[in-house]
């Protein structure tokens, strides 16, 4: 084949390809475009997972007890035992005041005390001299009516002989010098019995003033033993401001600050103003408080006993694992915060009141609980928590959640899905429901 026949051929044989690729192409492309159009999105599925809850907060250290030592009596002082930094035992003696005038106080009232005495003495041996005085006046009350009654028994008797001789008289058996004499010893009876019960009446007398008498002994024995008993418990009043004069600590701890030393005078108290310094600050440093300031966001979720860790700024590197001790239960109207406590042992002195430290809080432990990523939860415009998922078919379709604990990066479903579905992740652009996707591989 000449050259000139070859070049025919080959362009007619590139017309007819072209040909049948412009045949062709519109179809293809029609397929590629379409493709090229559903959205592309990545899966995610739900799992399972154990919740923790926590929440850190800053947290400072106290001691567990803490105590400003004053003085109640006014005096000056003669002794200060201890200084700062010194370890104390409850009940040890820190200092001591002199009251000079306290003591003679108490002096007097010793001595007013032992003249009450004297006098309640006096007046049970009056009781005494009274009681007598009543047992005599009630022998004679006694006697008096013995006496009575002999002088009626001798009364009947000289009116029986006095009848005798008057009928003797008038039978003329007897004369009238003998009537007069029996008329006569009559009447002596008859004056003797009138003198008995005049005694008795005396006697009776006698017998109530001794009564009264010895009410009135009675009466000045109760009079001088409350007298007595207000003497002591003057005594003891004294004795108990004396005892003021030795400052005591409240319990073991640690003097952290003195402002005091020998010869001062210190008003006592109410006399002492609020802006004088206490005597000795006292702390108890062996068991710490430390107290956290938790949100109201988060403070309705913690309880006594959840577990904390401690990180302290002096401790780097170090953290301390303990528990709540105990909740406040109310939100300062303030800052809006419940303080927490946490007890801490601190024997061995490594920690100091007034260090600081971030105390994380654990207030909820879920266990299993289903979880999505934080980008595949979507809200509608009434803020209702919505996902979207992959059916069998490849088309989107919208589901209703309900959501509970959120971490920012996690999000809590407690309502909605069963974890077997894909759920869509983040995407650019806009899905429809029911409108078919292609899944991509992250």
């Amino acid at each position: 084949m000449s050259p000139l026949l070859r070049c025919l051929f080959i362009a007619t044989l590139a017309s007819c390809s072209g040909c049948e690729q412009s045949a062709e192409s519109p179809a293809k492309n029609a397929a590629e475009e379409s493709a090229s159009q559903l959205p592309r999105v990545e899966l995610v599925r739900p799992v399972r997972k154990d919740l923790i809850r926590t929440t850190t907060q800053p947290a400072t250290i106290h001691p567990y007890y803490q105590a400003d030592i004053v003085a109640k009596v006014s005096g000056y002082f003669r002794d200060v035992n201890v200084d700062i930094g010194d370890e104390v035992m409850e009940g040890q003696p820190l200092c001591t005041l002199i009251i000079p005038e306290m003591n003679q106080q108490r002096e007097q009232a010793v001595a007013r005390q032992r003249r009450l005495a004297a006098e309640l003495q006096r007046a049970e041996a009056a009781v005494e001299v009274a009681v007598a005085q009543v047992s005599a006046a009630e022998a004679g009350v006694e006697e008096a009516c013995s006496n009575v009654e002999r002088f009626e028994a001798q009364l009947v008797a000289d009116r029986a002989d006095l009848e005798r001789m008057q009928g003797l008289v008038q039978k003329q058996a007897a004369t009238i010098a003998m009537l007069d004499e029996a008329r006569a010893e009559h009447d002596v009876s008859e004056a003797s019995k009138v003198a008995a019960q005049a005694a008795v009446r005396s006697a009776r007398a006698r017998l109530q003033i001794a009564a009264a008498e010895r009410r009135a002994a009675e009466a000045e024995i109760a009079t001088a033993a409350a007298r007595l008993a207000e003497s002591k418990t003057a005594i003891e009043e004294i004795d108990t401001m004396l005892a003021y004069t030795t400052l005591r600590a409240p319990f073991a701890g640690v003097i952290t600050s003195r402002h005091i030393d020998p010869g001062d005078f210190v008003p006592g108290r109410p006399a002492v103003t609020a802006e004088q310094q206490p005597l000795f600050h006292v702390e108890q440093q062996s068991r710490l408080r430390v107290r956290v300031a938790i949100p109201e966001r988060d403070a309705a979720a913690v309880d006594s006993g959840d577990p904390v860790l401690l990180k302290c700024d002096a401790l780097p590197g170090e953290a301390i694992t303990a528990t709540v001790s105990r909740v406040a239960r109310r939100l300062d109207p303030s800052t809006r915060t419940m303080t927490v406590e946490i007890d801490l042992d601190n024997q061995d002195g490594r920690l100091l009141p007034g260090m600081f430290g971030r105390a994380t809080i654990t207030t909820q432990v879920e266990t299993a609980a289903l979880v999505l990523p934080a980008s595949a939860i979507r809200t509608d415009s009434a803020g209702a928590a919505h996902v979207l998922i992959v059916d069998e078919t490849g088309a989107a379709q919208q589901v209703a959640v309900t959501i509970g604990a959120d971490d920012g990066k996690e999000i809590q479903l407690v309502a909605g899905l069963s974890g077997d579905e894909q759920v869509i992740d983040s995407f650019v652009g806009s899905i429809q429901v029911g409108q078919q996707v292609e899944v991509v591989t992250p």
